[in-house]
């Protein structure tokens, strides 16, 4: 008999807002790993980061940009869920060193259920997770991946072009890396989340930016978002370049600073009512999720005042994976 789906009812902001403060997230950098040009990941803990590099305005960033053409770089998958698999797998901790962790993840994804709330419920999301041996897992969904890429709409195609071209004009990246992640631990609700998250760039006084483009006249509406990415990545400083309907960065960017961004662009209360919601549907997830190797769907459908979660009854975790938790219980038991 199939199981009956789960049912989280979504509340007001009201009620998110006084379960945790959002200054209560502080995560904790464990590792950081790397992907390669050819899609390769590589432990690289103590590499040298991106950082920025000096460059002439104004930036053009429409040049080589062709109207319908798809790009690995705007429309692939950026998932990086198992590569953060790999990770656990190959630091110097190996499987021991996420213990003390429950939920392991990505930060995309609790960025977007974190979202959810206090974006009037304006966006969909669809996840698997699965629990096994007392830890839960959330990655992205396959059926989610193919419907973004089935048909891009061409004026996000071109921002995302755009956004692509602005990162390569003021980034300096190690040759042959396409992107670099840090491991995060930190603790939102009852729970400790370990997460990837990419690096945009690091300043020389240590100082890490996440770099977005921006038009003037949308900041106010694109910051709430920005600094709930940030603040669950542990970025210090918002780096925009702020553009024009064609693509051009006439000014140096600017840099706004994450820690004073709550008070100015977002409410207080609104923050913690985001870092409040993550908790407690996370919490909800790890009770109601059987502990075994079965992939459950967790969905949210934009304009509905709830989350399901249904069974799918398949395997999620890979085997090479597996293999790891086994070994490391048996090391366990024969110390």
């Amino acid at each position: 008999m199939a199981e009956e789906n789960k049912i989280y009812d979504i509340r007001g902001m009201s009620a998110y807002s006084r379960l945790q403060e959002y200054t209560s997230y502080q995560p904790t950098e464990v590792g950081t790993f790397t992907i390669d040009s050819a899609g390769k990941f590589a432990n690289c803990d103590g590499a040298k980061l991106p950082t920025l590099k000096d460059f002439k305005l104004p930036l053009f960033l429409n040049k080589g940009y062709k109207s319908g053409v798809k790009t690995v770089e705007t429309l692939e998958n950026t998932s990086t869920w198992e590569e953060e698999l790999r990770w656990i797998k190959k630091n110097s901790g190996g499987y021991k060193s996420v213990s003390d962790v429950d939920v392991i993840t990505e930060r995309s994804i609790l960025k977007d259920i974190a979202n959810t709330n206090h974006d009037c419920y304006k966006i969909s999301w669809k996840f698997e997770a699965c629990k096994f041996k007392g830890k839960l897992y959330i990655r992205r969904s396959e059926e989610e991946v193919k419907e973004d890429v089935k048909e891009p709409d061409l004026w996000a195609e071109k921002y995302a072009y755009w956004r692509k071209k602005f990162e390569d004009l003021v980034l300096e990246r190690d040759s042959g890396t396409k992107s670099t992640h840090r491991m995060l631990k930190g603790n939102v609700g009852s729970k400790k989340v370990l997460l990837s998250s990419e690096v945009d760039a690091v300043t020389d006084e240590g100082n890490h930016l996440a770099v977005r483009t921006c038009f003037v006249d949308k900041l106010t509406a694109k910051i709430p978002l920005a600094w709930l990415q940030c603040h669950l990545g542990k970025v210090d400083v918002l780096y925009f370049g702020f553009m024009d309907k064609r693509g051009t960065v006439p000014e140096m960017p600017t840099e706004i600073s994450v820690q004073q961004i709550p008070g100015m662009y977002v409410k207080a209360y609104e923050a913690n009512a985001m870092i409040g919601f993550l908790g407690d549907v996370l919490d909800w997830v790890f009770k109601e999720l059987p502990d075994k190797d079965e992939s459950s769907v967790l969905e949210y459908i934009a304009g509905s005042r709830e989350i399901v979660l249904k069974s799918q009854g398949k395997k999620f975790l890979p085997k090479w994976y597996l293999q790891c938790v086994s070994a490391s219980a048996k090391k366990d038991k024969s110390s």
